[in-house]
Order: C-alpha cells, then structure tokens, then sequence
C-alpha cells in the first residue's frame, strides 16, 4: 500500500540497474492505492510513510474509516509516539510512481477503495490485492486464498445482420455460460486446501467478454468516439443483468452461497447502487455517468428474496490467449496493428484484419501496394492517402486511439461490474503529462484497477 515506509524501494523493484538483491525481474507488481493519497495529490499536500509495526490496522480498513485512522497516525508521529515513519510530497511519490510505470512497466496502478467499497463481500472480509491480470478482486485473509473461474462472451457473435445487439441471444448464451461456471467450482481441482475452503463458501465467478472492438467493426462504430463509450454501457448492462438473473435463477435451483446473508445482494444492493453508496464516501472527487436502461428493481427484489448462487459474477479478463481461438480482438482492446507478425512455438504467423481487407476491397483499394504500404506503416492508416476518412477511423489502432477513450469505456462498464476489468492505457509517446492526466482520470471516472 501507498502509506508503507518501503514503498519508494517497492516501486523500484522491477527496475533493470541498482542493487540485484533488492530487483525482482519477473515478479509482477502492484500498488494498492488508498483515496486519500490521490486526494492529498489532486491538493498538493503531504504524505506519510508508516510501517506496519505502528499502524497493523490500516491494511484492513478502507473508505473514511481508514482516513480517519490514518489522520490518527499523522498527529500520533507529529507528537512523538511514532518515531518510524517519513514525510514525503504526496505528488514527489506520485511523479515516482508514474515515472517506473513508465520505465519498467510495474507496479501496475489498482485502488483499494473502490474495490472494497463496492464489494458485495465486504461483510466477511477485506480486498488486499487483486490477480495478476487486475479483474479479480476478492477477499483474502490467513484462511482464505481468493480464486475465481473466468468465462468470457464473443461480443461479435452476439452482433446480428441488422447491425442490432442481439439480447436475446446474449441472454442465452450468459444464461448457458454462468451455469458452467457454476459447475467448474464443484469440478475443479484445489491444490490448495484454502483456495477450495473460499471458492466452495463464496462460488464466485467472473463472466467477461471479448471482441469488443470486433462488434464496433460490425456496427461501423469507431472505438473512439462518443458512441462506442456509449455501446460500452449499453452492453455490459445487459451482461450484468443476465448475469445476475442467472446467479440469482440458479440459486432457486441449488440454494445460495454461504455467506449470503449480510452481503450487499442481501440488502439490495446491486453494483449500480453500490456505485451511488460509493460517490457518498468519494463526494467531488468522482465523476460518472449513473444512466441506466433495464427494470433493475424488480431484480433487485428478486435476489434479495430468492439469493445469489455466486459471491461476484462479473469480470473482465484480457482473453489473450482464447479471443486467438476465436479469431477475435482481445478483451476490451482496440485492435493492436492491422497487419503484424505473431510467433509462437508453431511458427510465425501474418496476423491482418479481416474488416479491413472486405472494407478496403469494397472501396477497390487493396491491391499489391496497400499491402506494401502498411507493412510501411506498421499497420496504421493515418498516413496512407488513399485511405478514406471514415475507414481511417474505423481502423484507427491502439496506440493511434487517445487513451482517454479507453479509461471512458471502462468507467460505463464498471458502474455494472462487481468485481473489475483488465485495462490496458496505450501512450505512444513519452509525454509524461500524458500518463498522469490518463491515470488522474481512471480514479476519478470510479475505476478500481489498471493493467499493463
């Protein structure tokens, strides 16, 4: 966490010079960041650097609690009785922070306010870390390790020939999905005698999906742009609600997880509602949009009386491998170059979009030269003339796309999720502005975690 007396040296860990025994080069790392320090950054104040020694409670408490507690600590090291500790510029550490994320890639940037405030468990414990990928955010304690099984939907296959969200299929197929998930939970294999106590009392799954960019292709919608945000919302609301609707259908049929009683869905409180308890411990430092479409009441209604067969249902995961199966664009991502070489231990392989070529060959545009051209051009249109407009941003790439629109996607999706996404932030330059507007705006837009 952000307020320990190592964390200067933490954040160094990932780093190729210095001390080797202080470096772990392939331990992937993150920093667990409270409120009140991007708070203290957002007014320019100072900061405190504690050990754990002094102040053991601060690790599980969250939101106002732990400001109060650690405000405690501050006057407690200004009068004497802590001697441990360090101050430090609140923005000098952040500066540091964004300059290894930028050097070395890590420690990624998660928030451990929103996680838990918004946890649907946090009756029956506290969020400390997330997984690797940063979409699982589950309690973790001495006799609990926190698993998750992941699903993912094809959000292309989901597209129908009108160029409509097909809903009812979606229903079908998450209705389908969250079943199995279910299942995986009894079927699995636990190394881990704690790792099989949690996931049997809690049964949380994660559904997420992929092709993301793929459906925007199919609805000619560019993914940065005011209607792909929109798009964002408007699909995973119906993801999230048929999920919920499933969990709360196969609850009915095989009771609900133990630890039902006393969690948020037992009071009615879905993750929109837990989005709007959140803005009143956050205030003006969270900015979201709260719109929302579907009969979200009598759902409310019905899972309070009939219970959830699972903890958490919902998360995002980067799909790196399975959206390959599929044939589709990762996760959430825009599409990384439109024409690229992948090796793998079968060899390498040309990877080119397929929208692209029907689109380019519609406008009696590919030929031998557009193939040369963006090979030239690694795959981006921006600087091909002949390229149309419209298609330039249609098939405008990752790091073409302004990161901002990706962190505006993944605020509209994370109103619906009770748990959290893997979120990549693309900055193709080493504008140092850049990355702390883009992360600045991650916290206040209500996101909980980021990855690479």
């Amino acid at each position: 966490e952000t307020w320990h007396l190592d964390i200067e040296q933490f954040l160094e860990l990932r780093k190729n010079t210095g001390d080797d025994r202080r470096r772990t080069h392939d331990m992937n790392t993150a920093n667990w960041i409270p409120d009140l320090f991007m708070k203290r950054v957002h007014n320019d104040e100072g900061w405190t650097l504690f050990s754990p020694n002094d102040c053991p409670d601060l690790h599980d408490l969250t939101g106002l609690k732990f400001e109060k507690r650690y405000k405690e600590y501050e006057r407690q090291a200004e009068e004497g009785k802590i001697v441990n500790f360090k101050n430090v510029k609140a923005v000098d550490l952040w500066r540091k922070i964004l300059s290894m994320l930028f050097e070395t890639g890590h420690p990624w940037i998660t928030f451990k306010d929103p996680c838990n405030l918004r946890s649907p468990q946090q009756h029956v414990g506290v969020v400390h870390s997330s997984n690797l990928c940063t979409e699982i955010t589950l309690n973790t304690s001495k006799d609990e390790i926190a698993v998750c099984n992941l699903g993912s939907i094809n959000l292309a296959a989901h597209i129908d020939e009108n160029k409509q969200l097909d809903v009812k299929k979606l229903e079908i197929t998450i209705r389908t999905a969250m079943r199995m998930l279910d299942n995986v939970i009894d079927y699995n294999y636990y190394s881990v005698e704690k790792a099989k106590n949690s996931n049997a009392k809690h049964r949380p799954v994660g559904l997420g999906l992929m092709g993301f960019q793929d459906a925007l292709y199919k609805l000619r919608i560019p993914y940065a742009s005011e209607e792909a945000v929109d798009f964002a919302d408007k699909s995973m609301e119906y993801i999230s609600y048929f999920a919920l609707q499933s969990s709360m259908e196969l609850s009915i049929e095989r009771g609900p997880y133990q630890t039902f009683d006393g969690s948020l869905w037992s009071q009615g409180i879905l993750p929109i509602d837990s989005l709007r308890n959140f803005k009143e411990v956050r205030g003006k430092y969270l900015d979201v949009n709260m719109s929302q479409n579907l009969d979200w009441d009598s759902l409310r209604d019905k899972i309070k009386k009939n219970g959830m067969r699972n903890s958490n249902s919902l998360a995002i995961a980067p799909t790196a491998t399975i959206s390959n199966i599929c044939g589709v664009a990762q996760s959430i991502e825009p599409t990384y170059q439109n024409l690229y070489v992948k090796s793998n231990l079968s060899g390498e392989f040309t990877v080119i979009n397929p929208y692209l070529i029907k689109d380019f060959k519609d406008a009696n545009i590919w030929d031998e030269v557009m193939i040369k051209d963006l090979k030239y051009f690694d795959g981006q249109l921006s600087s091909i003339s002949r390229v149309p407009d419209e298609l330039k941003s249609i098939y405008q790439t990752c790091f073409e796309i302004d990161t901002r629109w990706l962190v505006e996607a993944a605020a509209r999706r994370q109103k619906w999720i009770d748990q959290s996404q893997s979120l990549n932030l693309y900055i193709p330059d080493t504008d140092g502005k850049k990355l702390d507007s883009a992360y600045k705006l991650a916290w206040i837009r209500g996101l909980k975690t980021t990855y690479y």
